[in-house]
């Protein structure tokens, strides 16, 4: 027997692994999607203070523990002070789409899906207990009819 007797059945060597190449466009799309929102952010930002600028003595008011806060107010503050309230205004919105909401909705879910599932066990009980004297007859029954196995000691000596 010959060296090439013991590597004739030898497997083909493995094909060289294929260059596997990054993907940019997933980033590409996020990038997009990033700059997108703080466009839309920004466009917001400025419909706000173009419409709180608007909005000089308007009857609009918002009241909470008898503190009256009036829209109008928006017009004394300028500069930094106008941009940091409707900027925390926007922040407090978008908190609430993006945390307060997800929350709510996925609260109502677990509670029905909980609600679903403990009436499906309490039917589940109530149907075991109204059943379970017909179990023990069957049990009973097939006591009864089922052929008695013998032991394999007394087996071995028939």
């Amino acid at each position: 027997m010959t060296d090439d007797d013991i590597t004739a059945f030898r497997a083909a060597a493995p094909p060289a692994p294929a260059v596997r190449r990054r993907r940019i466009w997933p980033w590409l799309v996020l990038l997009a999607l990033a700059v997108l929102t703080l466009l839309l952010t920004a466009g917001a930002l400025a419909a706000l203070l173009d419409i709180a600028r608007d909005y000089g003595d308007s009857p609009l008011s918002v009241t909470i523990d008898g503190d009256t806060w009036r829209v109008g107010a928006l017009q004394g503050l300028h500069g930094t002070a106008g941009v940091g309230v409707l900027v925390g205004v926007l922040g407090a919105l978008l908190l609430a789409v993006l945390l307060v909401v997800p929350v709510v909705v996925l609260t109502v879910l677990l509670a029905a899906g909980l609600a679903v599932g403990l009436a499906l066990l309490a039917a589940l009980v109530v149907a075991g207990i109204a059943l379970s004297p017909l179990l023990l007859l069957g049990a009973l029954l097939w006591w009864a009819v089922r052929p008695r196995r013998t032991p394999p000691a007394l087996a071995a000596a028939r």
